[in-house]
């Protein structure tokens, strides 16, 4: 099952028990996945949290309900998963501008996306293999142990690397997650490749490269559908987001960092995962 599948089968789980309390946990469970990569597979396809997303889907039947019936309003609110007048009057308010027998003397009318057609416009999200709706993350320092090279030759350099790494002690690796990062200088990109450690203390055979703590856009990329390394989504967000995000520099020169964790499983699985970190600051 793909992970659109996955997702539009637990949209549809949701839309049919807005009424009952829905967790992450229960949602995970479904699918044989951890609640954390389950929200962060959720939340990169969808573009928002599992919490906000149930929250606005509530808030969008009871609007319905609303302009489409004579339910009284504390039987729509308990019909959309709240357990009081109160909770539910001031939810809508924060979201409408408007108490909901305002909104119902107003007489508007909701129109509301059906799951079908909320996963094709998220799939027009995925270009070139990236999910162009990226998540703003923070990080502490990193220090990554590996090895370095010519960013034209990259293969090469994982190579090199993972001769070290499977022969060479590193005791103070903080996991086994993958790092790649590369830094660019005009015409020439510099890789250098490894894992993230604990400190700079690792045997000299292993190139270091320290990162300074910094937020960052990170992009969900599935390489087996199109991505390729000139793809412009990532430089399009950076030039017209609206949330005043600009790329941040490392000695004056753009860098990009390329995280593989247990979601990456090769090139051509289809359901592959790569993160693409932009570091950002605002501008």
């Amino acid at each position: 099952m793909s992970s659109f599948e996955r997702i539009s089968l637990a949209m549809k789980y949701i839309d049919s028990h807005l009424a009952e309390d829905i967790s992450i946990e229960r949602l995970a469970d479904m699918f044989y996945l951890s609640p954390y990569y389950f929200h962060r597979t959720f939340s990169a396809i969808v573009g928002k949290a599992i919490a906000e997303y149930v929250r606005d889907r509530r808030l969008e039947h009871a609007a319905v309900l609303l302009s489409e019936t004579d339910k009284p309003v504390i039987e729509v609110g308990l019909e959309c998963g709240y357990d009081s007048a109160h909770a539910f009057s001031r939810a809508f308010k924060n979201c409408y501008g408007m108490s909901p027998s305002e909104y119902r003397k107003q007489g508007l009318y909701q129109t509301v996306m059906t799951v079908g057609e909320l996963i094709v416009k998220f799939t027009n999200r995925l270009r070139g293999g990236v999910f162009v709706n990226p998540r703003i993350i923070r990080k502490e320092k990193l220090i990554i142990a590996g090895a370095s090279g010519d960013g034209n030759r990259t293969g090469e350099v994982w190579e090199q690397f993972m001769k070290l790494y499977e022969t060479v002690d590193m005791p103070n690796k903080l996991s086994d997650n993958g790092y790649e990062v590369r830094i660019y200088d005009n015409d020439k990109c510099t890789v250098h490749v490894g894992v993230a450690v604990s400190d700079a203390n690792v045997d000299g055979r292993f190139s270091v490269t320290e990162l300074p703590a910094s937020h960052y856009a990170s992009f969900d990329v599935y390489p087996a559908r199109g991505y390729e390394s000139e793809n412009s989504a990532m430089d399009e967000w950076l030039a017209n987001n609206d949330r005043g995000w600009s790329q941040k520099l490392l000695g004056g020169k753009p860098y990009v960092v390329e995280f593989y964790d247990e979601r990456y499983t090769g090139n051509d699985d289809a359901e592959s995962i790569v993160e693409i970190w932009v570091p950002v600051r605002k501008a």
